[in-house]
């Protein structure tokens, strides 16, 4: 979209009606993942959707920082309160409501955004959107643990879809394995220092670019199926279908 002129632009919104927000953030994910981690990931998911079913919805520029009051005590992390991410990301939204795109689709790669997309969804469908709201790593996560038995933050599953985008982005050697061991239901002061010892959880040690290949088959099938069940729900509605007025 970034390199998109206005003509071609007019010419996507007479067709299509589906727009999809990539969503991330910047942070510590332990001593072995990039920084970039949240939002090189849906990056990639973006790239692979892209390929697959580009040609119905519109792909937006990411949301590169988000929310993580976890990990703010960590260097790296660059948190955004509550607040300005929800209203920010809401901001966006509304804007591609406005030019007609009423399916929203914000694709998270970011735990502690989910309770402000959250409040960002409803508000969308309060003006008339329909919004899908997909974090990979709550939604599938039981699919996931198929292939990567130990996820979790910078864990098996998101150190191995790093490693598939390029290995150099991160390592495995000597990282080990971290639970967390309090429950995260329980808050203080700079908990995340408790939470996560060493910025992450999960079974590290046991990724690799072969898992992470097979994590991305099989995350982006989830996901087109998800998107399809929004247009699924669309024609049921009467809506517009990419494009096309649906009779109820």
């Amino acid at each position: 979209m970034m390199t998109m002129n206005l003509s071609r632009y007019k010419e996507i919104k007479k067709t299509i009606n589906t727009v999809l927000v990539p969503i991330g953030m910047v942070e510590a994910h332990g001593p072995h993942c990039a920084l970039g981690t949240d939002v090189l990931i849906p990056r990639e998911f973006v790239k692979r959707l892209e390929e697959k079913i580009g040609d119905k919805m519109l792909m937006a520029p990411e949301v590169a920082y988000g929310h993580s009051w976890g990990l703010s005590p960590f260097a790296g992390t660059i948190d955004i309160s509550s607040e300005a991410f929800s209203n920010y990301v809401f901001e966006i939204c509304r804007g591609f409501y406005k030019n007609g795109f009423t399916n929203i689709i914000l694709l998270n790669g970011h735990g502690g955004n989910i309770a402000n997309l959250e409040i960002v969804a409803e508000k969308l469908a309060d003006l008339g959107g329909r919004v899908l709201t997909l974090s990979w790593f709550i939604d599938y996560r039981e699919q996931i643990k198929e292939i990567a038995s130990e996820p979790g933050h910078a864990g098996e599953d998101e150190t191995s879809l790093v490693l598939a985008i390029d290995p150099k982005l991160a390592y495995t050697e000597g990282v080990g394995n971290h639970e967390i061991p309090i429950p995260k239901k329980l808050k203080f002061k700079d908990g995340g220092r408790t939470l996560y010892p060493e910025g992450f959880s999960g079974n590290a040690g046991a990724a690799s670019v072969e898992k992470g290949e097979r994590l991305y088959d099989l995350l982006t099938d989830l996901i087109e199926k998800d998107i399809e069940m929004l247009w699924e729900i669309e024609s049921k509605q009467g809506g517009r279908l990419n494009g096309v007025t649906v009779d109820s």
